[in-house]
């Protein structure tokens, strides 16, 4: 059986007919249909299975806010297929197991619902949609 270091996919929710990224703006609002991102906003945005950390808390205790578990390695993410600048890439601080990368939207992203892809350690996540205006 093989194995990987990471096998990274989003959390999503549903919103009508749509299945949505799981992802706050900067006010830890919840990004939907109706409070879109917008370009050049930073967005958090939820994740499992991107690997190893530093700082790595106790099994199933919650992750540390200081000092920040972060990923070994910075994962790629695209919007739109476009390149997002990785602010922030490890566990969601208080949560057990919960990964959170904080993305700037790039500026050329179009509105409407976006795909959005995550990569690290050359192993790609299932895209998830990202409402953007």
């Amino acid at each position: 059986m093989p194995l990987t270091i990471a096998s990274p996919a989003f959390f999503t929710y549903e919103s009508g007919t749509q299945h949505l990224l799981a992802a706050l703006d900067s006010s830890n609002r919840l990004i939907s249909s109706t409070h879109q991102a917008q370009p050049g906003q930073v967005v958090q945005l939820y994740a499992n299975g991107l690997g190893q950390v530093d700082n790595q808390p106790a099994t199933g205790e919650p992750a540390s806010a200081s000092p920040l578990s972060h990923t070994l390695t910075l994962p790629a993410v695209t919007i739109a297929g476009q390149a997002a600048t990785v602010q922030f890439s490890g566990l969601a601080p208080g949560f057990p197991g919960l990964y959170q990368v904080n993305v700037e939207v790039p500026a050329g992203v179009p509105s409407g619902v976006q795909p959005v892809v995550l990569k690290i350690n050359g192993v790609p996540s299932p895209a998830a949609n990202l409402p953007v205006q």
